[in-house]
């Protein structure tokens, strides 16, 4: 899967957290397959670039998928997706 800029899609104006846009969209490509289990995403800094955001934001957006039980941090090695939805 190619990542290329998702900024587009992130509504910096609107009522929802951007770290939730964000989440909202990662979970879409799980739950459609096209982010199967055991894909890697982008590491916090690339993730953060991709969508136009602070590191903190995709950080926090990762951290959401993460206590979804749908992506696995491990540290050292990057975060994987861990459920198909």
């Amino acid at each position: 899967m190619s990542w290329g800029d998702r900024s587009g899609r992130i509504d910096h104006h609107g009522p929802e957290y951007v770290w939730a846009q964000i989440a909202n969209d990662i979970r879409h490509d799980i739950e459609s397959g096209a982010l199967p289990a055991g894909a890697k995403l982008p590491g916090g800094p690339e993730l953060a670039e991709i969508y136009g955001v602070a590191k903190a934001t995709a950080a926090r957006a990762i951290k959401a998928l993460r206590d979804e039980g749908l992506v696995t941090v491990v540290f050292g090695r990057g975060t994987f997706v861990t459920h198909q939805g």
